[in-house]
Parts: C-alpha cells; structure tokens; sequence
C-alpha cells in the first residue's frame, strides 16, 4: 500500500476512525440533508392519526373544557376529603401551611399584633437623623475641647520662665 511502511505520516497513514475537517463537513451537510424539518414531521404525524377524529369547534371545545374541568374538580373533591379524614384522624403529617391554616386559623393568630401600633417609617427616619445630629454635635464639642486643651498647653509652655526650661 504505502510504499514508507506503516510509520508514513501522510492521510493514508491515519488512524482508523479519523475523519478530516473537509470530510466532517460534506459528512455534516449530508446528516442535515436527511433530517425532516418540524413541520413535515408535524404533516406526518397528523396523517399517523386516522380519520376517526372530531373537528375542534367553539362547541366541541367548550364541552371538551366543560367535563376536563369536571374531571379536576372531582380529583380536588377526592383530595380535600382525603384530607379532612386525616384532620379528623388528628394527624396533621404531609399537609401544607396553607391547609393547616385553612383548617385552624387560631393557631397562626398573632399575639402580639393586638398591643403594637403601626410601624411608621418617617417616624423612624427622623428619630434615626435626630440620633445622628446629636453624636455629631457630641463629636464636634470632643475636638473643640481637646483643641482648646492643646491650645491651652501650647500657651503655657510658651509662657513658662527661661530658668525653669533650663533645669
């Protein structure tokens, strides 16, 4: 075949398996050529269904919906049932917040709502600012003495005798 032996390093050399780029490609194109588009495949499914079928008209429809609904309004029936025998039963396992509720709202009942007035936030927001002013002023009355206290000190030393810086 090859006449440098299996060690060429040439196309006819390649592992078994290997495909090249310009094959991958015209491989890809060929795959897209066979794929079905949506809506053919749709048409064909249509036509997999029969004749038997009843045309969906504003009639049909509705009653179609009327006995869909029916049917989940019964399944809800089945379930609340379920669920009032398990109440009765007194065992309260696998039903949601919402059913415990529904079944005692006394036990979601708030205390402490009865004694609290409403929560104001612009009531909160001046106390906050009243609160802030306040540790300013505070703040600045600190630096104000603690310079009039370096001041203070800066003078004296100024004012001490020359014997006395001398000993």
């Amino acid at each position: 075949e090859c006449p440098n032996g299996k060690d060429c390093m040439y196309r006819h050399a390649l592992p078994p398996g290997f495909v090249l780029r310009s094959q991958r490609k015209a491989m890809d194109d060929a795959a897209k050529a066979n794929t079905i588009s949506l809506e053919d495949f749709l048409e064909v499914e249509r036509h997999k269904l029969g004749t038997n079928l009843t045309p969906v008209t504003p009639e049909t429809f509705a009653k179609w919906k009327k006995t869909r609904l029916d049917k989940k309004d019964a399944e809800a029936e089945v379930v609340r049932k379920a669920k009032e025998a398990q109440q009765a039963a007194g065992k309260f396992n696998g039903m949601s917040g919402r059913d415990l509720f529904s079944f005692n709202p006394d036990w979601f009942e708030d205390e402490d709502a009865s004694d609290e007035e409403d929560w104001d936030i612009s009531a909160y927001r001046k106390e906050k600012e009243d609160a802030d002013q306040a540790a300013e002023e505070r703040l600045i009355q600190r630096f104000n003495e603690g310079f009039q206290a370096l001041g203070n000190s800066n003078n004296e030393a100024e004012e001490a005798p020359p014997a006395a810086a001398e000993s």
